[in-house]
């Protein structure tokens, strides 16, 4: 299996733990569960998708970004596009 290939199911993987995660929070909401245990699962949601996100950037500047260096894209035009995305990822 490729790296690429790897990697998809990995981030795979991790969309079906987080839509889990979602389906879960709803029947705590539904179930009017107590409003911290629903919060608990509402940071963890929030930390996987965080992760998920990191993984999907790194990915994308080993596997894009090594690209673009190779004169497909100017300079200027790449480094924005690094810091916009880690600009998402640090709030």
């Amino acid at each position: 299996m490729s790296h690429e290939h790897a990697n998809r199911k990995i981030v795979n993987d991790r969309l079906n733990r987080i839509e889990g995660q979602l389906r879960g929070i709803r029947k705590m909401v539904e179930e009017d569960r107590d409003c911290f245990e629903v919060l608990k699962q509402v940071a963890a949601t929030s930390g996987a998708l965080r992760s998920l996100g990191l993984l999907i950037l790194e990915d994308h500047l080993d596997g894009c970004v090594n690209e673009a260096l190779g004169g497909k894209e100017s300079n200027e035009e790449l480094l924005a596009q690094i810091v916009d995305a880690f600009k998402k990822f640090s709030r």
